[in-house]
C-alpha cells in the first residue's frame, strides 16, 4: 500500500549571493516537523510598527526611491493529491528609511489562511496553509508589494556620536553570537583592541575596523558564489565572499562592544552599526564592507528584505542568519515547487 510521505522544501541560498528571482527550489528534504505559535496577524493588517523601534542615523526616506516587489509561491501536485501545506514566504517590512504598502494579493480557494508572523529582529512572513491540493492541480499565491526606500546620509557631527554604555533590551542581541558570525578568538578580539586603541572618537574607532576589513581581507572571485565562511575563517585566510566580509566586521564591532548587524537587500547585504547621541537616543548607521566604499550613509537605495543575522524560526532547530522561503505537506509523491521574487517597474 502507498503510504502518505511527508516533504519538507527549501529556498536554498541566501539573496545576497546573487540568485535570481523565482528560482526553482532546489532542495526536498524528508522529514517530519511542526510548527510552533509565534506573533501573527491577518495578511490584510498593517505592517507598520514592525521594525525595530530605534531611528536611522540619517534621513528617513531622502530621495525615495520606488520599487514594485512580488514573492509568492507556485505548487504543482504530482500525480495524487498532496495535503497539510505549511508555507512560509520572508516579506520586506518597515524600517525608518523604508515603507511597505500591500498593492494587490492574488489568493486561490485552495488556500484556507493567509498571515503575518513577525520574528525577532523585525523579519516579517507571511504563513500560508493550504488543506489539499489535487492531483496535477497547480496553485500559485502571489502578494505584490510596493517599496519605497530613501537614501541615508551621513550624521553631520559623528564626532559627538558614542558607543552606549547602557543598550536597550532590543539591542542586546546584536553583541551576541550567531550562525557564521563570532568573535571568539584570541587573534581577532586582540586585532580589535589595537584598531580601537589610538582613535579618539567612537566613530572613528568603528571606521578603524571598517578600513581594515576593506584593506585587510581580500573579496574572492565569484564573491556571490560557493559556501559562506564564518567569521573566524575569514579572519584567519585573509578573503572570503562579500558576505562573508560584512560577517567579519560585524563580529569585529561587536568584540568593540559595539551593536552591529547584518542588513540583506536584493542582491547584496551590507552592516549596521549602533551608536548614541548626546540626548541618548539611540541611532542605526550603515555601511558598505563590499564594493562601493560608504561609512555611515547609503547612496544606492535597495529593498531591504530583512536586517538581522540570527533569527529563531518556529520550522527550524537551529537560528537563522538568513530567512529563507519554507514548504511542508504530505502526499504520495513530491509536488514541483516553485518560490517567486519578482522585481517590477514602479512609477518614481
Amino acid at each position: 500500500m502507498n503510504q502518505l510521505i511527508p516533504f519538507v522544501v527549501m529556498f536554498i541560498g541566501m539573496v545576497a549571493s546573487g540568485l535570481d528571482t523565482g528560482q526553482l527550489v532546489a532542495g526536498v528534504l524528508q522529514e517530519n516537523q511542526t510548527t510552533n505559535g509565534s506573533s501573527e496577524k491577518t495578511a490584510n493588517e498593517s505592517l507598520a510598527g514592525t521594525n525595530d523601534g530605534f531611528q536611522s542615523g540619517g534621513q528617513s526616506l531622502a530621495n525615495p526611491v520606488k520599487y514594485n516587489w512580488r514573492v509568492g509561491v507556485q505548487i504543482k501536485a504530482g500525480k495524487s493529491s498532496a495535503t497539510n501545506f505549511l508555507v512560509t514566504i520572508p516579506v520586506p517590512t518597515n524600517w525608518p528609511e523604508q515603507r511597505v504598502e500591500l498593492l494587490k494579493e492574488s489568493v486561490p480557494a485552495e488556500i484556507r489562511s493567509v498571515k503575518h508572523r513577525s520574528l525577532n529582529s523585525g523579519v516579517e512572513q507571511l504563513v500560508i496553509e493550504i488543506p489539499r491540493i489535487a492531483a496535477n492541480r497547480l496553485v500559485e499565491l502571489s502578494m505584490l508589494y510596493q517599496v519605497t526606500v530613501g537614501k541615508v546620509s551621513a550624521p553631520d557631527n559623528p564626532e559627538l556620536l558614542q558607543i552606549s554604555k547602557k543598550l536597550p533590551r532590543e539591542a542586546k542581541e546584536y553583541l551576541g553570537v550567531g550562525p557564521q558570525i563570532t568573535y571568539r578568538n584570541s587573534k581577532l578580539r586582540n586585532q580589535v583592541k589595537q584598531l580601537i586603541s589610538e582613535p579618539e572618537t567612537d566613530w572613528e574607532k568603528i571606521q578603524s575596523i571598517f578600513d581594515w576589513v576593506r584593506d585587510n581581507i581580500e573579496l574572492a572571485d565569484g564573491e556571490g558564489e560557493g559556501e559562506d565562511e564564518d567569521s573566524i575563517h575569514t579572519f584567519r585566510q585573509r578573503q572570503g565572499s562579500a558576505e562573508d566580509l560584512v560577517g567579519l566586521f560585524v563580529a569585529m564591532c561587536r568584540a568593540a562592544k559595539v551593536p552591529a548587524r547584518v542588513v540583506w537587500v536584493e542582491g547584496h547585504s551590507y552592516a549596521e552599526f549602533m551608536l548614541v547621541d548626546e540626548q541618548g537616543q539611540h541611532h542605526w548607521f550603515p555601511c558598505q564592507v563590499a564594493g562601493l566604499r560608504e561609512f555611515g550613509s547609503v547612496s544606492e537605495p535597495r529593498i531591504i528584505l530583512q536586517k538581522g543575522d540570527n533569527i529563531k524560526v518556529p520550522e527550524k532547530e537551529q537560528r537563522q542568519k538568513f530567512v529563507a522561503e519554507f514548504v511542508k505537506g504530505s502526499g504520495k509523491a513530491k509536488p514541483q515547487v516553485r518560490f517567486i521574487r519578482d522585481l517590477l517597474p514602479a512609477d518614481n
